[in-house]
């Protein structure tokens, strides 16, 4: 069985707008920080890999919203991965009020790997089997 990693939060002032719902780019700002979150935690040497010169691109990144979040909503960001390749893997979000456990937007993200120069790699294969840990099939 697969896991699921979680963020939690809460939207404050800063996040919204002024009708006090949460600004779609916060969505998108979020799916970064669960994103290095997860790699902080789950993947070995994420830092010295990332000194060392590996990138992380973004090649694509959506969000489908369903139902606004306001001022001082609960939020939990879940973050699973649902497609992978030699070179690149897709991340899905969901982002979740906790007081209702309704899903009020899904997104996802395609990140692919590249070495400094920008030219791609093959997923380091430590990172790899972090994201199996995490690949919902």
């Amino acid at each position: 069985m697969s896991k699921i990693f979680e963020y939690k939060t809460t939207v404050t002032i800063g996040d919204t707008n002024a009708l006090q719902n949460m600004y779609f780019l916060n969505f998108f700002k979020l799916q970064g920080i669960v994103r290095e979150l997860w790699v902080k935690k789950h993947v070995k040497n994420s830092l010295r890999d990332m000194q060392n010169g590996l990138v992380l691109i973004t090649k694509d990144a959506r969000c489908n919203f369903y139902k606004d979040f306001y001022l001082y909503d609960d939020i939990t960001v879940q973050l699973t991965f649902t497609k992978k390749s030699k070179t690149n893997t897709r991340l899905t979000f969901q982002f979740i009020n906790r007081k209702t456990k309704e899903v009020h937007a899904m997104g996802a993200q395609i990140i692919v790997f590249a070495d400094h120069n920008h030219k791609v790699i093959k997923i380091p294969e430590h990172w790899e089997e972090a994201i199996d840990l995490f690949f919902q099939k």
